[in-house]
C-alpha cells in the first residue's frame, strides 16, 4: 500500500530532476518490518521510505502541485514553477494476507478461446490504513523539517478502495502460495505443484503477502533453491513429488 508526502520547496531550490538514474535515490528503512515498536500503534508491518528521481521527462514526470490545470498555459506555468522544487517522500508499505484476497476463474468473462479469465478479489483492510496513516504522520514531520513553502498529504483514507489503474509500484505477489499442505497452498517448499509434480512455479506468486521490501532478493533465492532441488533430487526420479502431502 503506497502513499506519499509531496513537498514544494522554496523558490530557488535546484533538485535537478534530469539527473535521475532509474530507481536511484535515498532510502529510509527505520519504519519497515520489525525495526520499530508496533505495540502501541495498532497495526503490524511497515514501509520503506524513499526519495527517488527516475528522470525529468517533459510530460509524464513533470509534477505539478494540486489544483494545477491539466493542460494549456496554466499547466505549463505550473510545470515551470514546480520543476526544480517539487518532490515526493514516497511510502511503499506492506500488505498482510487475508482469506478474502484470492484469485479464481471469472464466472462471466472469457478470452478469445472461450476460456474463463482470471479474476482477482482484493481490497485494503484496517491494518493497511493504520500502517499508512502512521507512516504519513511521520513523514509529515520530515516535510515540516525541510521548511517547505507547502506540502501535500497523499495518504489513502479508510474507505478508499484498491484500484489497478494507477501505477503504484505494487510488486504484486501471491496466487500460487507456498506452504506445507495442499489444503492451504499451491506449491511445496521447492515451488513444486502439489497437483502436478512436473510443474514448478517460480516467482513472487509463492508469497502469501507483500512486504515493505522489494521482493527481488527472495525471488532469486527461491529460484536457486528450486533449481538445486530439481537438479539434485527431482531428476533422479522425474514426476515424483519432492514433498509428500
Amino acid at each position: 500500500m503506497n502513499g506519499g508526502i509531496n513537498v514544494l520547496l522554496p523558490k530557488g531550490t535546484q533538485l535537478n530532476p534530469f539527473v535521475g538514474s532509474g530507481a536511484g535515490g535515498v532510502g529510509l528503512d527505520d519504519l519497515n518490518g520489525d525495526q520499530f515498536d508496533h505495540g502501541p500503534l495498532g497495526f503490524v508491518g511497515g514501509a520503506s521510505i524513499r526519495y527517488v528521481r527516475t528522470g525529468g521527462r517533459p510530460i509524464k514526470q513533470a509534477q505539478t502541485i494540486p489544483g494545477t490545470p491539466n493542460w494549456g498555459s496554466g499547466w505549463k506555468a505550473g510545470v515551470t514553477d514546480a520543476y526544480q522544487r517539487y518532490m515526493t517522500i514516497g511510502i511503499s508499505g506492506s500488505v498482510m494476507p487475508y482469506r478474502d484476497a484470492y484469485l479464481d476463474l471469472d464466472p462471466t468473462y472469457r478470452d478469445a478461446y472461450g476460456l474463463p479469465l482470471l479474476r482477482m478479489t482484493f481490497d485494503w483492510h484496517d491494518n493497511e490504513y493504520a500502517m499508512l496513516g502512521h507512516m504519513g504522520d511521520r513523514m509529515e514531520e520530515v516535510a515540516k523539517a525541510m521548511n517547505p513553502e507547502k506540502y501535500f498529504r497523499a495518504i489513502r483514507k479508510k474507505g478508499q478502495h484498491y484500484d489497478v489503474r494507477p501505477y503504484q509500484s505494487t510488486h504484486t505477489t501471491g496466487g500460487a502460495v507456498m506452504g506445507t499442505s495442499p489444503e492451504t497452498s499451491v506449491v511445496n517448499k521447492y515451488l513444486q505443484s502439489w497437483d502436478v509434480p512436473n510443474v514448478f512455479v517460480t516467482g513472487a506468486s509463492a508469497f502469501p503477502q507483500n512486504m515493505g521490501y522489494n521482493p527481488t532478493g527472495i525471488v532469486a533465492a527461491l529460484a536457486f533453491h528450486t533449481a538445486k532441488a530439481i537438479r539434485e533430487q527431482y531428476l533422479k526420479n522425474p514426476a515424483a513429488p519432492l514433498v509428500q502431502a
